[in-house]
Parts: C-alpha cells; structure tokens; sequence
C-alpha cells in the first residue's frame, strides 16, 4: 500500500463585497501540500471568475506579428545557426555540434553551468502549441540525451543533468525560435537536490520509491489521471509548482543514462499531447525542466520526473504570472483545480 498522504486544509475568507451590492462574501480556500517537497498551493473557486484578468487569452494576431518580426533577425533560420552558433572543443564533440533531422545541439553563449547546451527545435521559427510533432520533439530530445551521454563519457564527475524549456517571453526566452536548454552540472540545482534528498528520505522510512508509489497512487485514485505512454506515466500535479502543471514519471529509469529510443518516443509524443491540450485551452507559452538521477549512481529511489507549466499567454500587454507568493514563499496560485485539469487534457491520451 502507498505511504504516500495529500495534505490538504479547508479555509474560509470573509469580507463584504461591492461587486455583490456590498453582501458578506463567503469564499471557501483550499490549501494543498505537495507531499515530497512540502512546497503549498492554494486553491480558490471563485479565482476561476478571474481567468481572464490572470490569464488573458491569447492574441494569435499579435503572436503572428512577432514571429513575423523577429524571424529575419534570428540566427537559428534558414542555416545560419552554421556560422553563427559556437561549437563545443573536440575532446566533448568530435563534431564541434549534434546534428538530427532539423534538430542542432550547440553550446549556449551565456551557460550557466559547465555543459550548458541549446538545442533549435526544427527549421520553423515561430509555432503554435498544436505545431510540436512527436517527430520533431523526437529529433531534440535524442540530441539532448546523446549530449548527455557524451559529457558523461568525457567528464565522469559531472553527474547531475536536466532537459528544458522556456517558450516565447512571457516564459523566459529571449528568442522566438523553439529551442530545449540541456544542464549539466556536478551539483543540482536547489529544487533537484530538493527531490533528491527526500525520495530518499521517503526511501529510508518505508523501503520504496516515492515516484512509483506516486504513478500507483495516482493510478489507483484517477482524479488526476491522465494515461500512460509507453513506459511513462502522466497526471496533473496535486499541488502544482506552477500554472496548470502536468507531471510525467518515467517508472523504470532512474536517470538518463537507463533511456533507450522507446523512452525518448514516450517524451516526444507526451510532450506533443500535453501541449495540444495546452492550445485547445488557448495557451501559448510554457517551462518544462526534466529531472533526472545522478548518473553513473545506482539510485534505487529515484525516477526521472518531467513538470510542465504553462506562462502568460502571448499578447500586447502580457504581465508576468509570478509575483511574491511563488518567488519568495514558493506557494503557487492554482489556476485550474488539478482534478479539473486532469478531465481537459486525459482526452488526449486516450
């Protein structure tokens, strides 16, 4: 049976309130917490009435326009990543870049980590959310792993990689163009050793692995359900680290090195699935980070786990969608109750 407990607690807020003819407001609260991290999310009802102020729609007239603009100027179109990208030392790639159908690995100019790569996902400059074929993602992340194993290969210290994203400004990125972002790193970032130090943790009290117990329980319940693609598994986050989060769970690999060509088609078709959903619900902009094991390490309690989050859409004024809860207490707003999420987008993996 899984040791696994949701902790969630019923709060009530008060107030009169002028948009009801001065009338006492009852508002009910939900506050959740996320079982390994402990990281806190709250849930109102009546939040859904303010989608659209938090969450304004996407203006494809305006997103067209940007893409339009900024396509001419971008180095990764129409080949010209070829004498304008860097190209990593010999002794890391023979070939100074990975190469893949229209995919290319390269170094990033400004890394933030020893091995810090950029990957241009396909030719087209500018896509839509229903624009990310499984071939095309499959050609990325299969550059982003071989990357992977090769930094492994050369540098045996450097055990601690992650696959990302940011997609269009209101997620982060300074280009238009879809691209992946490969870290590696001999120490983790503060949220993977995070992960890390309390799977373990979960591993030493009960003898198991919190992230299959997880996918069972999960399973077993639902609620958040989504479905299975081939040896990943996929569900809405109870309490979600950010706007609308899907999580993927890879239940028998502990890190990137155990992935073969099947666990790289579940990624790029999970991936492609997840985001057509995001589109039919009309946004446009996204992080994903995949989280993998130390490598090189037999680390029994851990499997390599995938969050994806959607930003604010892209539109005139878009504003940002973080603000002091997320910085700086690492609560989350939940936009769409995860349970509810999960009945959007199950559809597309069925």
């Amino acid at each position: 049976m899984s040791k696994i407990c949701f902790k969630s607690w019923k709060q009530v807020a008060q107030f009169h309130n002028p948009m009801k003819n001065g009338e006492l407001d009852i508002q009910t609260l939900e506050l959740r917490q996320d079982p390994l991290t402990g990281y806190q999310s709250v849930l109102n009802e009546a939040f859904q009435g303010k989608i659209s102020f938090a969450f304004p729609e996407t203006d494809y007239d305006y997103l067209s326009r940007r893409m339009d603009d900024t396509r001419e100027q971008c180095f990764m179109c129409d080949g010209k990543w070829r004498t304008s990208a860097p190209r990593y030392p010999e002794q890391l790639l023979a070939e100074g870049r990975l190469e893949k159908g229209e995919s290319v690995l390269f170094p990033n100019l400004f890394p933030l980590a020893p091995y810090h790569a950029v990957v241009k996902v396909g030719e087209k400059h500018g896509r839509n959310l229903d624009e990310f074929s499984p071939s095309i993602l499959f050609d990325a992340f299969s550059v982003s792993i071989e990357f992977i194993r090769r930094c492994f290969e050369t540098d045996p210290k450097t055990t601690y990689f992650t696959i990302n994203a940011n997609f269009m400004p209101p997620a982060g990125s300074s280009i238009m163009h879809p691209h992946l972002q490969v870290i590696g790193s001999p120490v983790p970032s503060t949220h993977h050793r995070l992960i890390l130090e309390n799977s373990r943790a979960y591993h030493r009290a009960t003898g198991s692995c919190y992230f299959t117990d997880l996918v069972e329980t999960e399973k077993e319940s639902a609620n958040r359900w989504l479905g299975e693609i081939g040896q990943s598994s996929w569900f809405t986050a109870f309490s979600p680290l950010g706007a609308n989060e899907v999580n993927g769970v890879w239940t028998r690999n502990a890190n990137f090195l155990d992935w073969d060509e099947g666990d790289v088609e579940a990624i790029s078709e999970g991936m492609s699935r997840m985001l057509l959903a995001y589109h039919e619900l009309r946004f446009s902009s996204f992080n994903f980070a995949c989280f993998s094991g130390p490598l090189g390490k037999e680390r029994p309690e851990f499997r390599c786990l995938l969050r994806l989050i959607n930003r604010q859409n892209m539109h005139l004024h878009y504003r940002a969608d973080d603000f002091y809860l997320q910085k700086l207490h690492k609560d989350e707003v939940i936009i769409y109750a995860p349970e509810h999420l999960a009945t959007l987008i199950r559809p597309k993996i069925g």
